[in-house]
C-alpha cells in the first residue's frame, strides 16, 4: 500500500517480473574489491581486517570493475566498521566513467547478512546534484513473526483506494497483450535487443521498452505515457506527421510529443553514441506503428 498525504489517497500495488534481476549483487560487488586486486585495494590501515576471498565463476583477473545503472564502477574495499551495533564491510564506488548519474556511493555491508546497514549516494538527475544517507537501526535479522502481524483488515482500506499494478516482460508482444496503451513495433538499428518491456498500469499508465546495444553500453527507452505532457521546449523536429521536440539533458538525448492525450517519447543514452538521425529514425518508426 503507498499513501499520499497530500491528496490523502491510499494506493495498492502489486509487483511482478517475468525476469530476474540483471543488477549487480552485494557478493559481486565484494568480489570486484577482492585484496588480491591492487586496483580496488587502498593501502593498508593499521587495525583495519583484510576483506576475505569471495569466490566467484570467472577467476581471470579482471575484478576491478563491477555492472551498475547505466555503466560500470569501480569498487574499492576499505576496511570493516560497527555501524548501529552491527560490524560491516565498507566499500566504496565511483563511476569508471563520467557519463554516468552516479557520482560516489558508499555501502556499508553487514559482514553476515551483506545487507546494506548504511549507504550514502550521490547522483546527478536531470542536472541537479543530489545526496541521501540512508542508516537502519535496531536491525534484527530473520525474526520471528506472530500469525497475522502483517495481514491488512480489509475495513482499513478506504473505498476509492486505487490499485496500481507494475509489471515487467520478455517480449513487446506481451506488453502489447497487457497494456490499453498503443505499444509500437519500433525499427530498432541491428545491434540492439529489446532488454525489458514494462508497465504500470495507472496514475499514469506508462508503457516502457528499452533496446539495449550488443556491443556498447548505449541504450534507447521508448515511453508510452497516458496524458499530455510538455512537449513544447526543445528543438522542433518532425516525426511523421506530428510536431515533436528535442531535448537533451545530462547526456541523454529525447524526442518527445503528443497524440490524442497520449504523450510518446524516444531517448538514447549515452547522447554522443550516433548521429540524431537514427534517433529520428527510431522515433518516426514508433509514430507509424501506433
Amino acid at each position: 500500500m503507498s499513501y499520499d498525504p497530500e491528496s490523502n489517497e491510499l494506493h495498492r500495488m502489486s509487483f511482478q517480473t517475468t525476469d530476474s534481476a540483471t543488477e549487480t549483487t552485494y557478493p559481486e560487488l565484494l568480489a570486484a574489491a577482492k585484496s588480491n586486486r591492487p586496483v580496488s585495494q587502498p593501502t593498508s590501515t593499521p587495525g583495519i581486517s583484510p576483506l576475505p576471498v569471495v569466490p566467484r565463476e570467472d577467476e581471470s583477473g579482471e575484478n576491478s570493475s563491477s555492472a551498475y545503472r547505466g555503466g560500470n564502477v569501480t569498487v574499492v574495499y576499505n576496511g570493516t566498521e560497527t555501524i548501529a551495533g552491527r560490524e560491516t564491510y565498507r566499500l566504496e564506488i565511483a563511476p569508471a566513467n563520467e557519463d554516468m548519474s552516479l557520482r560516489s556511493q558508499t555501502l556499508w555491508l553487514d559482514t553476515e547478512f551483506l545487507f546494506p546497514i548504511k549507504r550514502q549516494t550521490s547522483f546527478v538527475a536531470n542536472g541537479d546534484d543530489y545526496e541521501y544517507l540512508v542508516t537502519y537501526r535496531n536491525v534484527t535479522f530473520n525474526p520471528t513473526f506472530e500469525p497475522g502481524t502483517f495481514q491488512l483488515d480489509p475495513q482499513e482500506v478506504p473505498d476509492d483506494a486505487q490499485q496500481v499494478q507494475f509489471n515487467t516482460y520478455e517480449s513487446r508482444a506481451a506488453l502489447a497483450d497487457a497494456a490499453s496503451l498503443p505499444v509500437p513495433n519500433p525499427n530498432m538499428p541491428a545491434e540492439f535487443e529489446l532488454d525489458v518491456a514494462s508497465h504500470r498500469s495507472t496514475d499514469p499508465e506508462v508503457a516502457m521498452l528499452r533496446y539495449e546495444s550488443t556491443s556498447t553500453d548505449t541504450h534507447y527507452r521508448i515511453g508510452i505515457l497516458n496524458g499530455t505532457r510538455n512537449t513544447t521546449t526543445g528543438t522542433p523536429v518532425q516525426v511523421g506527421e506530428y510536431e515533436a521536440r528535442q531535448t537533451q539533458t545530462n547526456r541523454t538525448v529525447r524526442i518527445s510529443w503528443s497524440v490524442n492525450r497520449t504523450t510518446y517519447y524516444v531517448s538514447r543514452f549515452p547522447a554522443d553514441t550516433a548521429d540524431d538521425s537514427t534517433l529520428l529514425r527510431v522515433a518516426r518508426s514508433v509514430a507509424r506503428t501506433t
